[in-house]
């Protein structure tokens, strides 16, 4: 059984680096800058059907509304020249 944990935990970590760290919160990672309001143009910190535990796990956006609304990705103004 040890020997099955083990191999658990060397695919999962990498899986979930991979999975949480795609997106992230980066509109850059996510290669995502939409003008004017545009509900797609969404990056998902958290998988689409997880409960919300944490307020950082919000979706943020890369739309240039995220100014007005305030919901931007961390990276939206250097990524996509918001002004």
């Amino acid at each position: 059984m040890g020997v099955q944990y083990v191999l658990f935990a060397v695919l999962l970590v990498p899986l979930s680096a991979l999975i949480g760290g795609a997106y992230g919160g980066s509109c850059r990672e996510a290669t995502l800058c939409c003008n004017g309001r545009d509900s797609s143009c969404v990056v998902q910190k958290a998988p689409l059907n997880a409960i919300i535990e944490d307020l950082n796990d919000k979706p943020c956006y890369c739309d240039h509304a995220c100014l007005k609304l305030g919901d931007c990705c961390d990276d939206f103004k250097s990524h996509c020249g918001g002004k």
